[in-house]
């Protein structure tokens, strides 16, 4: 793009998508690609340009400035200082709200940046966490002044919101003119919110959070009181009533936190020091290292090494649409790999050559085929919504057999004994003849069976959306016990050590003695827990899926480490804001994908620290599923990728 070097996939926008690129001169800088239909839009071309040269002017410690641009290329692209740590928001929502000194650093850093920002002529109208990065010597603002120029697009004028609901400013929302006092009641709310994980005007639906700024008083009850006065005045409804950044800028630095000590402490010395951060937040920092390098678009030479970054694509694979549906929610198991090829269902069974990517079969039911399919014996057995489990040779793709039930079948197939295992909208548990098709029993829950089977010492255990986890005889299909969580029960069950872990949409995971059905612990997300979790090496991992009708707190979705004898919480942090689907652990490493995130995430065991993230063409439809050094997934842009671990 220009003169740098695209080098990695760094995320998207309302703007467009970043980049990570390299200067000829070897720094790395973070490349925003204007979206095509802002750049064709002339008046977003035009304030675009004027908004680019206005950004060039700041020249701040505590701004992510602008360094290039092309606002009149084909596309239209601008390169902004690049930094290498997290956002504000990530941070927060990893780790929780911040201590006091903490809090006053980053303020008398904000503060600075807005300083300098508003004397070049620009206001930035989108001061919200996820605009503010984090570095070892100080926060940094990036997107300043962008969003003027967004404001007056054709997206806008057909009513897309420029701003973000709970930090946008009252005169923002009622359509008075903005100034630089806009920006400082964002401020106020930033700092709110990192002092104590709340917005100053609660949780809730946009609406909600905007009627509360225009008409309601903030909660700042809960804010130190060192804090309180500064953040109270930078709120105020009128923007005359607000201070400007100098005066915020004089109040903060002779502001002073005790910190538990009788040393008085100015907040703009903080930053200078190593620990003006949480301790676990400066050490996401300093290893935050940049992306892994997109492959490059030729293939390797015959011969070469053939040696891959981790985190890079080998290949990926499009399939062919069949028409467009809505894809099923509980969709939280992923592909399967066998001898060579992976088999994953999109609508249609694929196969598809796990070192090419090359198709060699597709199958197609009279429904869609959303199951995970199960490999055994040289036969893929897949469920689909016409109510059928099917058979399927894993080389040529021939039908081998079908079982019909009386639903829809969501569950995945477990294959044990020669026996198939699989679930149905028909309220039943089904055990099928591998080499036949032909019946061998069905158990009958309460209601509608979605989640998927898991089979281990004779016993069979799969959850019901009854609410009830089931204990049946593999062989007879006897009930040994079962244990009511009170909601839906759609996560596979997973064995380990004599204990089944599952979750339900009660928010809770649970562990259950296999031997007695009785609980040994549940740990509580306040969200429902669709995934299947996944043990390894004494610990659980299993996401979680936000749904803020259901409880009295807008939680977001986690992906959870959680200590498999004890329940007690390792780590967790957000990789999206809707549901993380399953996730696999191989070597150390977890991976992850949440179905409103582009991104499979590859993150370290035992702390939860980013490894690498791979950027896809499309959110994430399916778990990801590891084998051999490369991680499989596919998305909703009817693409499966193969991505090096």
């Amino acid at each position: 793009m220009g003169r740098y070097k695209i080098v990695a996939r760094l995320g998207s926008g309302g703007m467009g998508r970043v980049y990570l690129a390299r200067s000829p001169g070897g720094r790395f800088v973070a490349v925003k690609v204007v979206r095509p239909e802002l750049a064709s839009d002339s008046e977003f071309r035009r304030r675009f340009k004027r908004e680019v040269t206005a950004a060039q002017r700041v020249n701040g410690a505590f701004t992510a400035g602008v360094v290039d641009a092309d606002p009149d290329g084909s596309p239209a692209w601008l390169a902004t200082v690049y930094v290498p740590g997290p956002s504000l928001g990530e941070a927060l929502t990893a780790h929780g709200p911040w201590p006091l000194h903490s809090v006053l650093a980053l303020a008398a850093g904000l503060v600075e940046a807005l300083e300098v920002i508003h004397a070049a002529g620009v206001i930035h109208r989108d001061l919200k966490p996820s605009n503010v990065l984090l570095a070892a010597d100080g926060p940094r603002i990036i997107d300043f002044g962008i969003s003027v120029a967004m404001e007056t697009s054709a997206l806008t004028r057909t009513g897309i919101l420029i701003g973000t609901p709970g930090y946008m400013s009252p005169e923002q929302l009622i359509g008075q003119p903005v100034s630089p006092a806009s920006d400082v009641f964002a401020l106020g709310a930033v700092l709110t919110y990192t002092a104590t994980g709340v917005s100053p005007f609660g949780t809730g639906s946009p609406n909600a959070l905007c009627f509360r700024t225009v008409h309601e008083e903030p909660e700042l009850d809960v804010l130190p009181a060192e804090l309180r006065d500064v953040v109270a005045v930078c709120l105020a409804k009128e923007p005359d009533q607000r201070p400007t950044v100098a005066t915020l800028l004089d109040q903060l630095t002779s502001s002073c936190s005790k910190d538990g000590s009788e040393e008085m402490i100015s907040p703009t010395l903080l930053l200078t020091e190593p620990n003006w951060m949480p301790d676990q937040i400066a050490q996401l920092v300093q290893q935050n290292d940049p992306p892994s390098p997109l492959p490059e678009t030729h293939a390797a030479a015959t011969g070469g090494s053939g040696r891959r970054t981790r985190g890079t694509k080998n290949w990926s694979f499009a399939c062919t649409p069949m028409g467009v549906w809505a894809t099923p929610v509980e969709r939280y198991r992923g592909s399967a790999v066998a001898d060579g090829l992976v088999y994953f269902s999109s609508g249609k069974l694929y196969a598809v050559d796990a070192t090419s990517g090359d198709q060699r079969w597709s199958f197609t039911t009279s429904g869609r085929a959303w199951s995970s399919p199960s490999v055994a014996n040289g036969v893929v057995y897949v469920g689909s919504d016409d109510g059928g489990l099917y058979a399927v040779d894993a080389r040529s793709g021939d039908r081998r057999w079908s079982f019909t039930t009386g639903g829809k079948v969501r569950s995945s197939p477990s294959v044990a004994n020669g026996i198939v295992y699989v679930g149905s909208d028909d309220g039943k548990l089904h055990a099928v003849n591998a080499e036949t098709g032909e019946p061998r029993w069905s158990f009958a829950t309460g209601r509608g069976v979605r989640s998927s089977p898991s089979v281990a010492n004779g016993i069979v255990y799969v959850g019901s959306d009854d609410g009830g986890l089931y204990a049946v005889d593999a062989t007879s299909g006897d009930r040994r016990w079962s244990f009511t969580t009170g909601r839906k029960v759609r996560s596979s069950p997973t064995v380990a050590n004599g204990i089944v872990y599952v979750g339900s949409d009660n928010g809770k995971l649970y562990a259950v003695d296999t031997t007695t059905g009785q609980e040994r612990w549940s740990f509580h997300t306040k969200a429902w827990v669709r995934s299947s979790p996944t043990v390894a090496n004494g610990i659980v991992y299993f996401g979680s899926q936000r749904v803020s009708k259901v409880f009295d707190v807008d939680e977001l979705s986690k992906l959870f480490a959680v200590d498999a004898a004890t329940g007690h919480e390792r780590w967790s942090c957000v990789i999206g804001t809707d549901r993380v689907l399953s996730p696999v652990v191989a070597n150390g490493i977890v991976y992850a994908a949440s179905i409103d995130s582009h991104m499979l995430h590859a993150l370290q065991a035992d702390t939860g620290l980013q490894h690498w993230v791979y950027a896809m063409n499309g959110s994430a439809e399916a778990s990801p599923v590891v084998a051999d050094g490369i991680a499989y997934i596919s998305s909703r842009a009817d693409t499966l990728y193969a991505v090096q671990t």
